[in-house]
């Protein structure tokens, strides 16, 4: 997991002069990024039972868990396999310095994108790990926030409505604005970050926190979250170093209180080879492990996803910069994924959407992917990963896109200001000096 600070966001201006008029040609609606009535926390043994296997997505159509049969996934009885992003900032970002629920409009933007670049699952991060924070899950101890929850809520749903399934981890070994493991031992005064595996209060603390996770019931869609198939995956957490006693105990628990979702180990096993997941390959209710690739290794690679698959259960890729000139190159590390039978999956390291007034979500970290890319050279790597997420679902590139649509946001002293759209690689303004009916000129 790599993450820096965000600067100023990008501004779009387009000077026009000798301008008798401006008219606009079209005007968008803009519902601003209302949230629902705040709902209390719902409480473990409340949650709105849904159906045991399946629920529907808004065309009627069913949507089934992802299963795990020894070293793969299926789906509706077919083999899974898929390729998809990282968006860790869906349920809290960084801002500033301090932090923000994201905007309706950034959450459908990223997920339009990830779905437009063929993505069939994200990871994220913040739908999961978020404590120690005013705006976190869980501020502090025993305090849960419900609009926390909400933004999760809106989420989720957007997944959904995007066909896209969910991977979340529930807490974070590092000391990043959604708050880690650490926090839980902070809570308790402790100094020794490692306490988080074995004091017994502690461990307390991190089940209940999970408890609330699984049993609330998504505001928007009636559905708790332990319940729901969009979710492909829990994990025990983002680059842990948990030893096994605890990630035995932890997915026994986690198994005990959800009965439909697969299980990853957080134990992300690096390039340089296994070590950190090796140990936990015999945990019955563990069901897939990972490795995080920086820089890409098709070594690593390889290795890991054999020792998974020799254990019967299912590799993925869970990070990977896609933007490095270290290490192998991009596509050999790519055709290794999709040739390789033991690996389920993959997801980039990372992507981020376009701002709410104009331009893109700052993020200063050369690993952070743009749609459509703004150099030949990220272009050329950005449908490197289009053309591999088709790929890994036996598909061709699509060729056609449907892009978004803008909204204009500011027209001030000869100056527009717009909101980009996903999927757009380009822009073209008219102007009418004459009237509000034209004619139009480009």
């Amino acid at each position: 997991m790599r993450m820096g600070r965000y600067r100023r966001l990008l501004v779009i201006i387009v000077t026009l002069s000798s301008i008798f008029m401006l008219v606009l040609s079209c005007v968008w609606l803009w519902v601003g990024n209302q949230a629902p009535a705040l709902l209390p926390i719902t409480l473990p043994g409340k949650s709105i039972p849904a159906s045991n296997d399946a629920t529907s997505d808004d065309t009627g159509s069913p949507i089934t868990f992802v299963e795990r049969s020894g070293a793969a996934l299926i789906l509706d009885g077919k083999p899974f396999r898929f390729s998809g992003a990282n968006v860790y900032w869906l349920g809290l970002r960084e801002i500033n310095g301090g932090v923000a629920y994201p905007s309706h409009f950034m959450v459908d933007d990223a997920l339009a994108t990830a779905e437009l670049m063929g993505a069939t699952v994200v990871r994220s991060h913040t739908l999961g790990a978020s404590v120690g924070c005013q705006l976190c899950i869980e501020p502090a101890p025993n305090n849960f926030n419900a609009r926390a929850l909400q933004a999760i809520d809106y989420a989720v749903q957007s997944a959904k409505k995007h066909h896209l399934r969910l991977i979340i981890p529930l807490v974070d070994n590092w000391h990043y604005y959604l708050g880690g493991r650490h926090t839980f031992t902070d809570w308790h005064g402790i100094a020794n970050e490692s306490a988080f595996y074995y004091n017994t209060a502690v461990v307390n603390d991190f089940k209940q926190y999970i408890n609330i996770i699984f049993n609330h019931v998504n505001s928007y869609t009636g559905v708790a979250y332990k319940d729901d198939p969009t979710i492909l995956a829990w994990e025990t957490g983002n680059e842990l170093d948990a030893p096994i006693y605890w990630v035995q105990a932890m997915a026994d628990y986690i198994k005990s209180i959800d009965h439909h979702h697969l299980l990853m180990d957080g134990n992300a096993g690096e390039t340089r080879g296994a070590s950190l997941f090796w140990q936990d390959l015999k945990i019955s209710s563990v069901d897939l492990y990972t490795g995080h690739y920086y820089p890409p290794s098709v070594s690593s690679l390889r290795l890991q996803a054999r020792l998974v698959h020799d254990a019967d259960k299912v590799f993925i890729v869970g990070e990977y910069d896609w933007n490095t000139t270290d290490g192998d190159t991009l596509s050999s590390f790519l055709n290794e994924i999709l040739d390789n039978q033991n690996v389920a999956g993959d997801m980039y390291w990372s992507l981020f959407p376009h701002n709410d007034v104009s331009g893109f979500v700052i993020q200063n970290e050369h690993y952070t992917l743009y749609y459509p890319g703004n150099t030949s050279d990220t272009r050329q790597r950005i449908q490197t990963l289009r053309t591999h997420a088709y790929a890994m679902q036996g598909l061709s590139v699509a060729t056609k896109i449907a892009a978004g649509i803008p909204l204009v946001t500011s027209v001030h002293d000869h100056t527009v200001i717009w909101r980009g759209a996903f999927g757009a690689d380009t822009y073209s303004i008219e102007r009418s000096t004459e009237s509000k009916d034209g004619p139009w000129t480009v």
